[in-house]
């Protein structure tokens, strides 16, 4: 892989509400390089898409705002940027794909109006008409059927799938740096999960671009990604490479998602699942988030928070944070 194009250090970002300022992603760290895709993954409300809006600065506001941290793309701190100098970024060095294209796209322009305006970032000032070669040299590059006709369609007469890949023309149309991809297979069947999954390792092959990939799903996690997040409560609980953290989980929740993952060899009357709710990120937390959950917790877990710096499997590319790393569970 090549060398870091992303790093994101200690970012702490919280919503200003009437009750007070809470925090929906709380001292995370991460890096991904050319080449390389990051997974992150946590159950809803963890803080994933949280950390993924404010790469891109796009928070909710005027509530939302990165409180402290550094976001470095190619060594440049985008954090504290005027808006001017983040919109050049966006697209352009950065791109992303959303979960949902039925929401992503405009109804009332065509495919091909809404892949032009993506090119015309890195293009200003040349006519529309001029690139519309290559928004179907885009759609033809994620697998658009019949591209030279589709380029004059409306969202509405697409399948999802065939939306999701358009999403994926824009997102990449500026030849971004990195992709945040955050869980673009959920509204695809099983089928068209797997040929998307392809092609965003095709684009990958082809550019160099670093991914950003967040989901729920783990078997997707272990086909595409290099490394890992398992974020909680806004805080990250593990991270490594995806053939340790799968080979060796040490916080107890990416145990406990990985036992949520049913195994087709085995035979069980009733699924896994976690006890409880993920915490309410409006309530003043004290100790290990997942405390109130976790099968192993002792004393000191309920009033001390375990920093994400431990070493595991003798690498300090596998870090947890728990205090029960070393004992026997």
């Amino acid at each position: 892989m090549g060398a870091s194009v992303l790093q994101v250090k200690n970012l702490r970002t919280v919503l200003d509400l009437a009750t007070g300022s809470v925090p929906v992603v709380d001292d995370v760290s991460f890096d991904v390089g050319a080449g390389e895709t990051l997974g992150i993954v946590g159950e809803s409300g963890s803080g994933k898409s949280m950390t993924a809006l404010s790469i891109m600065q796009v928070l909710p506001q005027p509530i939302g705002r990165i409180e402290s941290g550094e976001i470095l793309l190619d060594q440049t701190d985008l954090v504290g940027l005027p808006e001017e100098e983040i919109a050049k970024v966006r697209g352009r060095d950065i791109g992303m794909i959303l979960q949902d294209p039925h929401t992503s796209l405009n109804p009332v322009f065509t495919i091909g109006n809404q892949v032009i305006e993506a090119l015309q970032i890195n293009n200003p000032g040349t006519p529309r008409k001029s690139l519309l070669g290559r928004v179907v040299d885009l759609l033809r590059q994620v697998n658009v059927a019949d591209a030279e006709r589709r380029v004059h369609a409306y969202p509405h007469q697409m399948s999802g799938g065939m939306k999701q890949r358009v999403v994926g023309a824009i997102a990449i149309a500026g030849a971004p740096k990195v992709i945040i991809a955050d869980e673009p297979t959920t509204a695809l069947d099983v089928t068209i999960q797997l040929q998307y999954l392809e092609l965003l390792r095709d684009i990958q092959e082809e550019t160099g671009t670093a991914i950003i990939f967040i989901t729920h799903d783990l078997g997707i996690v272990a086909k595409l990604c290099h490394k890992l997040v398992v974020m909680y409560g806004g805080k990250i609980v593990e991270s490594g490479t995806v053939a340790d953290v799968f080979r060796a989980p040490s916080h107890p929740y990416t145990e406990a998602l990985l036992k949520s993952v049913p195994s087709v060899d085995q035979k069980v009357d009733r699924l896994y699942a976690i006890d409880g709710q993920p915490p309410a990120l409006s309530v003043d937390r004290k100790g290990c988030s997942f405390a109130p959950r976790c099968p192993y917790v002792r004393d000191i877990c309920t009033h001390q928070v375990p920093q994400h710096d431990a070493g595991l499997s003798g690498a300090d590319t596998h870090l947890a944070a728990c205090w029960n790393m070393g004992r026997d569970r």
